[in-house]
């Protein structure tokens, strides 16, 4: 009974269906799943993918089939994503996920994609489907939509309240065009929208946590905060407990006054004296240089919780 009710909750939230993982958590083995297949309990639809009997076939459950055979942290996107947030001019003709480079799953029907830059805040849920967000879309269709469907798109999902101009500037900072990709009508976008935009002024932080990221290193946290006893802190990037290693990005604007040069490096004392570790980039720090200092940093702790 208790494996019953497991299977219906994971059903409930997943349009019916159910993964060889999820049926592994609530203690099925190989030769369990073989016999409620058999016996019509469970239905295979996709590679260690299960529908629940009596669960519609709906086209929601079928991307969310596809999404969820190539495992954790894959997420409908492209064409398949397009379609999910309602962007005009774009049909359901092919399923499209995108997911990390460590999977090789093939699937009759399904285009899959491979990023290593692919950043949290760019993939959320829509209709229990995960999925790439709307900025995200629209720059992964940015090759494939002409510039007036582009700027269609964009509009509409500013009425619709499912994408701000900020979040399409952070999409696109640190992003090389690509296969499919073109990130300069995403640019010609913004400046048509935003007076005063430059397509050279990337968002800094974003570009070193892509590096981060496409460099196979975890993701820190974005604005982290710090109490300390005196007052409080917030980290650009940050890995905190056990480590305590602290990310700081750093444009020349801000940091030339003579009063903001002081206060900056008080601070820094007050998180080292804390037992903070801090890495510090600049403009001038390239990709390799960031994802080589983060990775040695993070080898030197791992190192010593091991000896």
């Amino acid at each position: 009974m208790e494996t019953d009710d497991g299977i219906a909750g994971f059903g409930r939230t997943q349009h019916g269906l159910v993964t060889r993982a999820q049926l592994d958590s609530l203690g099925m083995d190989a030769s369990a799943v073989r016999y409620r297949v058999r016996s019509g309990d469970l239905r295979r639809v996709r590679y260690d993918v299960f529908a629940i009997p009596g669960a519609p076939a709906t086209r929601s459950q079928h991307i969310l089939t596809a999404v969820l055979a190539f495992g954790p942290g894959a997420v409908a996107s492209h064409e398949t994503a397009a379609v999910l947030w309602q962007i005009p001019n774009v049909s359901l003709e092919r399923i499209e996920v995108t997911c990390c480079r460590s999977h090789r799953v093939r699937l009759r029907g399904v285009v899959a994609h491979e990023t290593g830059s692919f950043l949290t805040e760019e993939h959320t849920t829509r209709d229990a489907i995960p999925v790439t967000t709307v900025a995200r879309t629209l720059v992964d269709l940015s090759a494939r939509l002409s510039p007036v469907q582009l700027a269609i798109a964009t509009d509409d999902a500013l009425r619709r309240n499912t994408l701000t101009l900020a979040q399409l500037r952070r999409c696109v900072s640190g992003l090389a065009p690509a296969p499919g990709r073109r990130t300069s009508r995403i640019h010609d976008v913004l400046a048509a929208r935003l007076p005063g935009y430059d397509p050279g002024d990337s968002d800094l932080e974003v570009r070193v946590l892509r590096a981060i990221v496409a460099a196979g290193l975890p993701e820190p946290a974005q604005q982290h905060s710090v109490r300390l006893p005196s007052r409080r802190y917030r980290l650009d990037l940050a890995y905190a407990e056990p480590i305590k290693v602290g990310i700081e990005v750093d444009g020349f604007g801000p940091h030339t006054t003579r009063s903001a040069f002081d206060r900056d490096r008080a601070r820094a004392n007050d998180l080292v004296v804390a037992g903070w570790t801090l890495l510090r980039f600049t403009s001038a720090s390239t990709d390799e240089q960031i994802a080589s200092t983060v990775a040695a940093t993070l080898a030197g702790f791992r190192h010593d919780a091991a000896s």
